[in-house]
C-alpha cells in the first residue's frame, strides 16, 4: 500500500533529522518534493478523497513535526549557550583568564556542561581556548557546516556556513 511508505518515509526522515542530527535539512529538502509528487500522484490516479488527503498530509506533517523540534532544539541551544557564556565570564572575572576546557566550570560556575541539542550527532558546545588563542564557543546549527559561534573578546555571536 502507498500509504505504507509514505510512513516509512516520515519515519526516516523523522530518525535523520529530528533524532540523529537535530536539525532540518533533510526535511527541507525531500518533503516539499514528496508534497509536489503526491499531489500529482493524486491528479493521476484519482484515489478517493481520504486516501488524497492522507497522502498530501503525509509531507506536510513531517515537515511540521521537523520544524517544531528545530524551533526547540534552536530555543534550548540559546539558552545553554548563554549559560556557559556568563559562566566562563564568571570564571574569567575569578581568575583573570577563561578555562581552558568547559568542565573546569563544573561545578562552581554550573552543575554540569549542557548539551547544545538534544540529539545523536552535533548535539554537543564545541570550546576553543588555549593561551595562545582566544576563546571560541560553538555549536552546530545546521550539520555539518552551519555552526553559531561565539567569541569571547568581541562578545559577539557570528555565523558560520
Amino acid at each position: 500500500m502507498a500509504i505504507e511508505r509514505s510512513i516509512i518515509a516520515a519515519a526516516v526522515l523523522l530518525a535523520l533529522d529530528v533524532a540523529f542530527s537535530g536539525s532540518v535539512l533533510n526535511s527541507m529538502i525531500f518533503c516539499p518534493i514528496w508534497f509536489l509528487v503526491s499531489l500529482l500522484k493524486n491528479a493521476v490516479q484519482r484515489p478517493g478523497w481520504r486516501l488524497a488527503l492522507v497522502r498530501i498530509a503525509i509531507p506536510a506533517l513531517t515537515l511540521r513535526i521537523v520544524l517544531a523540534n528545530n524551533a526547540f532544539q534552536l530555543r534550548i541551544a540559546r539558552a545553554n549557550a548563554r549559560r556557559i557564556v556568563a559562566a566562563c565570564e564568571a570564571y574569567h572575572a575569578a581568575n583573570g583568564k577563561f578555562p581552558t576546557d568547559l568542565h573546569e566550570l563544573v561545578p562552581q560556575y554550573m552543575p554540569s556542561v549542557p548539551v547544545a541539542k538534544h540529539c545523536l550527532a552535533w548535539g554537543r558546545f564545541i570550546y576553543s581556548s588555549s593561551d595562545s588563542e582566544r576563546p571560541l564557543l560553538f555549536w552546530h546549527v545546521v550539520p555539518p557546516h552551519g555552526r553559531s559561534i561565539y567569541d569571547f573578546e568581541t562578545r559577539r555571536w557570528s555565523y558560520l556556513d
